[in-house]
């Protein structure tokens, strides 16, 4: 089958000279780019730089003004006023004579005992001769025992116990200083301090052959039947 087509029609002849007109038109297109300049033009005025300083508001400066006190109000002098008496009786005084001592002069000594001073009283815990209960530790318990009153608050509430009462024997063997050291209720340990304060007199401790006050304790039964 033969082509219809003229091959003077055919474009394909002019490909190569289409190709180097494009590459001339796209060199000249990016030199002219590159070679284009833009002239940027300032169109903000901030003005100078002085008239925004003549227009500031200046502060004026303020200085601190240092007040001085007042003095302190000076008291008012006194003068002293000096009243000079006359002397008009030169006899009126005191006169003294010449006391000057020599051999002939007599000296008198006066003696005067010195007072004994009383010496403190500090009972002993253990003196050679403990003091002794008239009649002994026998005649002790016994005495207690029939002078102690069962108080009614602990009978009620059946509270026994054992109470422990030191007292002192001091020097004339009379009982002072009582304490109860050990108890388990209020009300025994009432009642025994007060039968141990009526206690009569005792034979007073010796320490080297002298009555002395010596520390006594004594425990206190209270059972009940």
């Amino acid at each position: 089958m033969e082509a219809k087509k003229n091959p003077k029609a055919d474009l394909r002849r002019f490909a190569g000279l289409f190709f180097e007109i494009g590459l001339v038109v796209a060199f000249c297109a990016v030199l002219g780019a590159f070679s284009y300049t833009v002239q940027v033009r300032n169109f903000a005025d901030f003005g100078s730089l002085s008239d925004v300083i003549d227009e500031m508001e200046l502060m004026p400066i303020t200085h601190q003004t240092q007040v001085t006190p007042p003095p302190p109000p000076v008291a008012p002098k006194v003068a002293e006023v000096i009243h000079i008496v006359e002397d008009t009786d030169p006899d009126d005084g005191i006169e003294i004579e010449d006391v000057e001592a020599t051999q002939e002069t007599a000296v008198a000594y006066v003696y005067r005992p010195e007072e004994d001073e009383e010496e403190e009283d500090i009972p002993f815990n253990i003196a050679e001769v403990m003091p002794q209960f008239p009649g002994g530790d026998a005649a002790l318990q016994k005495y207690l025992a029939t002078h102690v009153q069962y108080p009614a608050i602990a009978r009620e509430n059946n509270i026994q116990g054992k109470v422990y009462v030191q007292f002192v024997i001091n020097k004339r063997g009379e009982v002072e200083n009582v304490s109860a050291v050990r108890g388990t209720d209020a009300s025994l340990i009432k009642e025994a301090i007060r039968v141990v304060e009526g206690l009569p007199k005792w034979s007073p401790g010796l320490q080297h052959g002298k009555p002395v006050s010596v520390y006594y304790t004594v425990p206190i039964y209270f059972k009940l039947n």
